[in-house]
């Protein structure tokens, strides 16, 4: 089974696709702030994450960053391997509704395997989440 973390602030948004993937082979663990997110990372195993770009930082690991920047900041601790017992290398997928260009190349740099933006079609995020569950 794959084991996906997704970090998003309105889980009315992922419930549709939480309960396709897992007719799939998916779990879906949900993180509705930064904290919950890095706690999850940092307790759990997961394959794969999937990552909007603005939520609530939260309280106590992220309180000095922008709402808007949020994902942006958790994916660099990723990468940098800030982040204990999580892998630097995890698979990421941002689905996210923003859109702004520098925060959008940035984030491809740091190594995403998609980037969707909001909205999409329903079948191409699942079709995206099975083929990472591939590479």
């Amino acid at each position: 089974m794959t084991k996906i973390l997704f970090v998003e602030d309105e889980p009315r948004g992922v419930n549709a696709y939480f309960k396709a993937l897992e007719r799939n082979d998916f779990q879906c663990i949900l993180a509705q702030d930064g904290d919950e997110a890095i706690t999850k990372l940092q307790t759990e195993k997961f394959d794969l994450l999937s990552l909007d770009i603005m939520f609530s930082p939260g309280k106590k690991f992220m309180r000095e960053v922008e709402p808007r920047l949020a994902g942006l900041f958790l994916l660099e601790l990723i990468r940098m391997g800030k982040i204990k017992n999580c892998d630097p290398d995890l698979k990421v997928i941002v689905l996210t509704a923003v859109a702004n260009k520098p925060v959008e190349e940035k984030i491809k740099k740091l190594g995403v395997l998609e980037y969707l933006k909001k909205p999409i079609d329903f079948n191409r995020v699942i079709e995206t989440f099975k083929n990472a569950r591939i590479s």
